[in-house]
């Protein structure tokens, strides 16, 4: 199943609705046991036909090896993920009581702080099948899914943030492929190098970089990573917008762009276009690109880790089935999570070199499978190695107010890129405003 968990405008924004939702989930735990029919309810977000089908296959999957159970998919509407998980909060206040729900691993606060997930640790520790898939998946992943040493869910699939640079490109210009030990002085110089202005105009028209203007995942987050810093505190409590790591990375992109090696940033659809037109010769993304590229022919591009800074860590999100705390079937439920990280559904993020997946299994065997079977890019190892062999950024900044939160950053952000603000003074009035908004 494909999930668009890259997709980081959660949205979760803790309306009373919600919260008092939340809290009749909460009290209708207690008399969740796992004596109930063989029978499970899966709520999932119903972003577009591909949710559909995609929980559809791993379903059908889990009933044929379990012909003894029922599995009920129960599509929720919600403009992003935010307000999906107050429609699942809504439906379980109606009384209805779903077993397991899809959340992105940027809701991981969210539904814990909301008390609407059963953590899964008892099943870590006594399940014997469970200790040897946990082995098989990279520590990050497991962390990623931690809220206060509950361990959320088991995360299917994910995508960590990577360069994808333009080989044609770089060939053209005689630069040789990137190393992952390059720095960001490299990646400035490497980039102003491939920023040609090719119809002499006397404008680029050919730029070195560029990166996503609706997200911040695919934007500022891998910079702010490797400048040591972060958005909010590590209990996700406080903002920490003009710090001075916030204040580093923002400055070498609004660098890149005055100094003409960087256009002003654009949505991600956008920089596909311009990436595949040679326009732009590297951007930033997790795997999901190659189900663009790929379908349209077009393989002229390979991936690296982004440069360093005073650090570096991998930036990543991921998706996972959690257990609801209204399953009356919680032992079930848990064998269903087990299910999803199976070799069997594993396989099926891996995909072909004609039809990819467009994201990255959590098993690290099955991951290693992508570049034998011939889906490029060449250096597609490099997906699960920057997760096993550096640290990551965790947590992920997702306040319970998501939505606001990033809707809030980005807004600042354009204001800096566009020269409305200067950086300094644009991340104090970030840091002004969001301090209402991450809180706990």
């Amino acid at each position: 199943m494909n999930i668009p968990y890259r997709k980081i405008a959660l949205a979760c924004a803790t309306t009373a609705m919600a919260v008092t939702a939340l809290a009749a989930c909460s009290n209708g735990s207690d008399s969740a046991s796992s004596s109930g029919a063989k029978s499970l309810e899966i709520v999932y977000w119903n972003y577009g036909p591909a949710a559909e089908s995609g929980n559809k296959a791993t379903a059908d999957a889990f009933m044929a090896a379990h012909s003894d159970v029922k599995v009920t998919l129960t599509p929720v509407t919600g403009e992003n993920w935010g307000t999906y998980y107050a429609n699942v909060a809504t439906l379980i206040a109606s009384g209805k009581h779903p077993d397991l729900m899809v959340i992105s691993g940027e809701g991981a606060q969210f539904v814990h702080s909301n008390n609407l997930v059963q953590p899964i640790n008892k099943y870590l520790d006594k399940d014997s099948a469970a200790k040897a898939i946990v082995g098989d998946i990279a520590k990050g992943l497991i962390d990623g899914f931690t809220v206060k040493g509950d361990v959320v869910t088991l995360a299917y699939g994910w995508n960590d943030m990577v360069v994808y640079y333009n080989t044609d490109l770089f060939k053209k210009a005689g630069i040789a492929p990137p190393k992952p030990d390059w720095t960001w002085d490299d990646f400035k110089a490497t980039a102003k190098k491939l920023t040609a202005d090719t119809n002499g105009d006397g404008k680029p028209d050919q730029y070195g970089f560029t990166w996503a203007s609706n997200e911040i995942f695919p934007g500022i987050m891998p910079w702010v990573a490797n400048a040591g810093g972060n958005l909010t505190s590590d209990d996700v409590c406080q903002a920490t917008a003009d710090t001075p790591q916030v204040n580093k990375a923002v400055s070498f992109l609004n660098g890149m762009i005055t100094e003409g090696i960087a256009p002003a940033p654009m949505p991600m659809s956008d920089v596909f276009t311009r990436f595949q037109n040679g326009q732009i010769a590297m951007f930033g993304a997790g795997r999901w690109p190659i189900a663009t590229f790929l379908p349209a022919g077009f393989k002229a591009f390979d991936i690296q880790l982004y440069p360093k800074g005073d650090t570096y860590k991998t930036v990543f999100g991921g998706a996972g089935y959690p257990i609801l705390k209204s399953s009356k079937n919680p032992d079930l439920a848990w064998e269903y999570q087990k299910f999803t990280v199976s070799n069997e559904i594993e396989k099926q993020y891996v995909g072909t070199p004609d039809k990819p997946g467009d994201s990255i299994p959590s098993r690290r065997s099955v991951a290693q499978t992508i570049s034998k079977v011939g889906v490029p890019p060449a250096n597609s190892d490099l997906y699960y190695n920057s997760i096993d062999d550096y640290p990551t950024l965790v947590p992920y900044p997702a306040p319970a107010k998501y939505s606001t939160f990033e809707s809030t950053v980005l807004r600042h952000l354009q204001q800096i890129f566009a020269g409305e603000a200067s950086v300094s003074d644009g991340l104090k009035s970030m840091q002004s405003e969001l301090s209402s908004i991450v809180t706990c």
